[in-house]
């Protein structure tokens, strides 16, 4: 049995009274009671990247954040953050009833290119000047409930954030990658990190999936774990610098960052069946 998506809810009576708009930060949103990566939302939501990378998906698209990006997410949508390298975010939050409060028009928010059931990516990019005005709204509306929680002046600020992400750049969906692109992808990671990185968590951080399913779709392509294949590729270079090279063993487990001299002695060894020296002298002209 799939195991369900939490649903994580508006905080109406956070203020005391009832206040159905709020602004919050990703680390805010990761330190709320009963949080977990994935999750399934019950408001709007407009997180706008303030700094750092990282990837996320909305309602199963993912994207590259970065500053300026706005993931835009309606009630209902599954969101998660895939990848975080100091990632940074405001996120203004709200129900539909603080909107639908002040407008007559029921399907306002569905008609909102960002917001429509027939969007086709809940991403878009802001430029510089929509950035900072953005931004500064952001903080208004933050001020402002920490404050007076004037209503009328929170709705109108919302209403004028709504607007102005009306002229934002849409940001084209990136489809989900097969399982041959993932693992060819991981082949290159390897390749250009093998030397410094050997932990299964550092590749399927890079691949925004998690290790378990790096390792299934890794076993299933190439018939040997994602530990197997980044250890055989450490000693394939290992066999390189052995052969072709006058580096002594202690500076070939420094160059492929062995914890020690000795354990790559014995990682070695288990693999060819012979030491590092013996190998080189096997080897030699």
């Amino acid at each position: 049995m799939a195991k369900k998506i939490p649903v994580i809810k508006f905080h109406k009576d956070k203020y005391g009274d009832e206040l159905l708009i709020d602004v919050v930060t990703l680390d805010m949103i990761r330190n709320s009671k009963g949080f977990q990566e994935v999750m399934r939302q019950s408001f709007f939501g407009i997180m706008l990247t303030t700094g750092g990378e990282g990837d996320v998906e909305v309602d199963g698209v993912p994207c590259v954040a970065r500053k300026g990006l706005v993931a835009c997410a309606r009630p209902g949508d599954v969101c998660t953050v895939l990848r975080d390298d100091g990632l940074t975010s405001l996120e203004l939050i709200f129900e539909r009833n603080f909107v639908l409060e002040f407008f007559n028009d029921a399907h306002f928010l569905d008609n909102l290119s960002y917001f429509s059931p027939r969007r086709k990516s809940p991403y878009l990019q802001l430029d510089e000047s929509l950035y900072n005005k953005v931004v500064a709204l952001y903080v208004e509306i933050q001020l402002e409930i920490s404050h007076a929680r004037d209503r009328h002046l929170l709705r109108a600020m919302l209403y004028e954030t709504l607007m102005l992400l009306q002229k934002a750049t849409p940001v084209e969906a990136r489809q989900r990658e097969s399982s041959e692109t993932r693992v060819a992808r991981f082949r290159e990671l390897v390749n250009e990190h093998f030397r410094t990185e050997n932990s299964v968590e550092f590749y399927a951080d890079r691949l925004c999936i998690t290790p378990n399913y790096l390792n299934k779709i890794v076993k299933q392509s190439l018939g040997q774990s994602t530990k197997e294949f980044i250890q055989s590729r450490r000693m394939e270079e290992a066999r390189r610098l052995l052969s072709y090279t006058t580096l002594s063993i202690n500076e070939i487990a420094e160059e492929l960052h062995f914890e020690t001299t000795s354990y790559f002695i014995r990682a070695f060894t288990l693999v060819e069946g012979i030491t590092p020296l013996q190998y080189r002298k096997s080897h030699e002209k």
